[in-house]
């Protein structure tokens, strides 16, 4: 293959920071940016981050570095160059490793996709969409990633590795000292929460400003093989064959094919029906698949559930009410799932829905059931902590009472982390996520078109 093939996470995360670096100078060569859709003499085209190679952004940044580099350098310029590309073209990055920024994964910006995507999201959206292409063992030369894939795939590293973790850990902060209203366990994890929060917020309008900026001048070739993977190299990986047989029926929504989050529970339970009928054809299977379906389609048909019961999901508040919601959370004992879900409520009903109206439990829809899944998990957790929180501080009450007031001063109840963020965990980085991927991907199989 003439080329050293370099993969795996390692690999990734060095191009992704390699990408980062490079942004300021070619940011700093270019103080206006004009239009992406900019053309210049030569069928040249400016491109934002999603078409913006390596391998440009290294010309463009040494182009700008050309009137302060010392005479050696510039002496050397084309060899300097011509290693640098030779470098970027021997550096092979599995897909396996590489996250697509969402723009690139749909242009319908109410796509699920673009909506709700978190990088966990974006990330397995875009595992499934490269098991569906036959490219989940495809490599990516360094000199064709995009400046949008590498700084995506940095932000699904750090999310994973350290801003999900300083979450958990930021709650399971015990107060320690307590000094009035504030503690110090408080002073300690707030800043963790804001910086995580902080973080976030910065990549979303950076990773927006990149796609919309003029980085690099590129022609039509450059663009069409921007992310694209090596057409002669294949890593011989072959996904489980569930996973394909799921990725085949899928594609990313957006108009004219809408989420699976959207399709009610008669309709799932039709189709897991179909599915089982299909791959269990023997006569005893089919009997018995069919007396189950029906014993379900009776229940979701005859069972009656109000239809303002579920309250509004978090993600489809405005900005407005995501306000209310965080400043309401702060609110001790009832602050969190209880004042979420109490302005979820307030949205559906100035969303006109009536709360007296009753519906089938089969035409519930797959997100509603999902999000009425989020409330109660994390209802019943925030009860758990409420009782957790009375059992300790009457331990606490004994333990000063016991030592005459002494043990105020040292309280080990003060010391004990609290165990509620990692209970939530699965909830708040399994579930959502989990909706966030059914609002974001569609069914194009055959089957799909039923119901």
């Amino acid at each position: 293959m003439g080329w050293t093939l370099r993969i795996g996470i390692r690999s990734s995360a060095v191009a992704a920071a390699l990408a980062v670096a490079l942004v300021g100078g070619t940011a700093t060569a270019r103080a206006e940016p004009a239009p992406i859709d900019s053309v210049r003499a030569g069928g040249t085209t400016c491109v934002g981050s999603n078409h913006a190679t390596l391998g440009a952004v290294f010309d463009a940044v040494l182009q700008a570095s050309k009137p302060i580099l010392p005479q050696p350098f510039l002496d050397s310029y084309d060899e300097i160059r011509a290693e640098g590309h030779r470098r970027l073209s021997s550096t092979g990055i599995s897909t396996l490793t590489v996250s697509n920024p969402a723009a690139t994964q749909s242009a319908d910006p109410n796509a699920g996709i673009n909506k709700y995507g978190d990088p966990i999201t974006r990330y397995l959206v875009t595992q499934l969409t490269n098991v569906k292409n036959g490219q989940e063992s495809a490599v990516i030369r360094a000199e064709n990633l995009t400046l949008g894939q590498a700084v995506e795939t940095a932000y699904f590293l750090i999310y994973t590795t350290a801003l999900v973790p300083a979450n958990i850990i930021a709650g399971m902060i015990p107060s320690m000292v307590t000094l009035g209203p504030v503690s110090a366990g408080m002073l300690i994890s707030l800043p963790i929460k804001l910086g995580a929060k902080g973080f976030a917020l910065i990549y979303d309008a950076a990773q927006g400003q990149l796609e919309r900026s003029c980085l690099v001048w590129a022609d039509r070739d450059a663009i069409a093989a921007a992310g694209r993977p090596d057409p002669e190299v294949d890593l011989g990986f072959e996904a489980p064959a569930f996973v394909r047989e799921i990725a085949a029926g899928l594609s990313v929504a957006g108009a004219g094919c809408p989420p699976v989050a959207d399709l009610t529970l008669a309709q799932v339970l039709a189709r897991t029906g179909d599915y089982l009928r299909a791959t269990n054809p023997g006569p005893d299977s089919v009997r018995q698949v069919e007396d189950q379906q029906a014993r379900l389609a009776w229940i979701l048909e005859h069972a009656m559930v109000p239809v303002g019961l579920i309250p509004a999901h978090p993600d489809d508040f405005s900005t407005i009410e995501t306000l209310l919601s965080t400043g309401l959370g702060l609110v001790p004992t009832v602050g969190g799932a209880a004042t979420e879900a109490l302005v979820g409520l307030v949205h559906d009903g100035f969303a006109g829905r009536d709360f007296a109206e009753v519906q089938p439990l089969g035409a519930v829809r797959v997100g509603d059931a999902l999000t009425a899944s989020y409330f109660a998990y994390a209802l019943t957790t925030q009860v758990m902590e409420i009782g957790y929180t009375a059992a300790t501080d009457a331990l606490s009450a004994a333990w000063i009472a016991g030592s005459g007031g002494a043990g105020a001063a040292v309280n080990p109840f003060d010391w004990i982390p609290s165990p509620f963020p990692l209970i939530n965990a699965p909830n708040t980085y399994g579930l959502l996520t989990y909706r966030h991927v059914l609002s974001s991907v569609c069914l194009t199989d055959g089957a799909a078109a039923q119901g």
